[in-house]
């Protein structure tokens, strides 16, 4: 949320000042006063940083941060989920940090046997994607450092829950 903020923050404030330098660059012209086509090239300096900090934060930090989440998660999981008191384990999905996974089990989680994975989803989602380039399924991480947890189905009451046992 914040960040989308910041984005229209940028984006209105770049605007309006492009559209300034625009307008005193014409005065500029017109009158043929070098001091008003300094000031315009000034002036013109707020927008070229604001759409270079909007194009700077999608294009390298975005997906650093992506490529380093993906680096942390990757592994082998256990799956376990409790349902009726039962506690389940005989499930096991390993994330690659190529992108790729494999899934081993009879648990009804959602995913194909094996396909692609990419973090930065919607909310800082998972998105498991079949082979065939399909989403098939949103993931909830929680955790770092070694306790790393995937959580599907969140908000359901059959929630499939993924324990981090082995790194990758």
């Amino acid at each position: 949320m914040l960040e989308s903020l910041l984005f229209i923050l940028l984006i209105f404030i770049g605007g309006i000042f492009l559209l300034i330098s625009l307008i005193v660059l014409l005065f500029g012209i017109f009158k043929k006063s070098q001091k008003l086509k300094k000031i315009a090239f000034g002036i013109g300096t707020v927008p070229i940083m604001c759409f270079g900090l909007i194009a700077f934060w999608y294009l390298i930090a975005v997906p650093s941060f992506n490529k380093s989440e993906m680096e942390e998660f990757s592994g082998t999981y256990e799956i376990q989920t409790v349902e009726k008191g039962k506690e389940k384990t005989n499930s096991e999905l390993n994330l690659f940090a190529d992108g790729t996974y494999k899934f081993n089990g009879k648990e009804n989680v959602g995913i194909a046997k094996s396909g692609t994975w990419k973090t930065g989803g919607i909310d800082g989602q998972f998105e498991f994607y079949h082979e065939n380039g399909n989403l098939i399924e949103y993931a909830s991480q929680f955790g770092g450092n070694g306790n790393e947890k995937i959580i599907f189905n969140l908000y359901d009451s059959n929630e499939i829950r993924f324990i981090k046992i082995k790194n990758e």
